[in-house]
């Protein structure tokens, strides 16, 4: 069965120099350190388009994690990348960079007029289906991979509810970026496993050039793969998305299935 034409997203060819890009350059993974590792996406994102990475491998013995935002900077022009996206790339201006860490917050209050309570609306919105000039997507896609059975073998004293829970920074998180036009400027957001952050930076110059998301694959952060959103999904892959949201990665040795349909569940292969 072979793909129909669609929007596939990317890593941008132009990388850090511990990044290396694999499986059609919609997976980045830093080799060696901790720095030199940042990442862009190939093109730049359009208001309200999400861009979506999941978290596929942590390393121990670091500290810090994803650093994730918008830039200006184009890679296409193959300006000399600093070591790091905090402080380096921010420093340089044009760039909005945040650090997700394990209690990530919204940065500015839900009711931003003291005068208003009227609770915060998601960027989102609260359909089923989430529409954005790139195209739609189901709610889903945003939401991290069934993790239950990752605890269950290890931690069987642990509840049910810490078992159901995860970090922004765990394996199988999935943090999204976009941005939402307010009043000729631009607000960032981050998509936490399904959750709009609300606007985490106001007021970019979004007409001054076009925004690159920017991913730096710092600290205990080695390996994160994009989430295809956007297109229409082969049956094959719609079927992935669909296993793998009920039973979670680590869960596919134990099916009755033949090795290449399990590599083809773990984005080790393609069928």
């Amino acid at each position: 069965m072979e793909d129909s034409e669609m929007p596939v997203t990317r890593f941008h060819p132009y990388h850090g120099l511990n990044i290396s890009l694999e499986s059609d350059d919609q997976v980045a993974c830093r080799t060696t350190s901790f720095a030199h590792a940042l990442t862009f996406s190939e093109k730049p994102l359009k208001p309200g388009e999400v861009f979506l990475v999941e978290i596929e491998k942590n390393e121990r013995g670091w500290s810090g994690h994803l650093r994730i935002g918008l830039t200006q900077f184009n890679p296409n022009e193959k300006f000399e990348l600093p070591q790091y996206a905090l402080p380096d790339l921010a420093n340089m201006g044009r760039s909005w960079i945040s650090a997700i860490t394990k209690s990530y917050s919204r940065p500015f209050n839900q009711d931003s007029d003291p005068g208003t309570s009227e609770p915060y609306q998601s960027v989102l919105g609260d359909s089923e289906i989430i529409h954005t000039p790139q195209g739609s997507f189901n709610r889903s896609l945003l939401l991290p991979l069934n993790r239950l059975n990752n605890y269950t073998n290890v931690y069987s004293h642990v509840s049910k509810r810490e078992q159901d829970q995860i970090l922004p920074t765990d394996i199988g998180s999935r943090i999204g970026i976009m941005y939402h036009v307010v009043d000729n400027c631009a607000e960032m957001h981050f998509i936490i496993n399904g959750e709009d952050q609300g606007p985490t930076v106001k007021n970019i110059p979004y007409q001054s050039g076009p925004l690159h998301a920017v991913v730096d694959v710092y600290g205990t952060t080695k390996q994160v793969r994009i989430v295809q959103l956007y297109g229409v999904s082969t049956l094959q892959n719609a079927c992935r998305d669909m296993i793998l949201q009920a039973i979670g990665k680590s869960q596919v040795s134990f099916l009755p299935l033949p090795n290449k349909i399990k590599k083809f569940l773990r984005y080790e292969c393609e069928l």
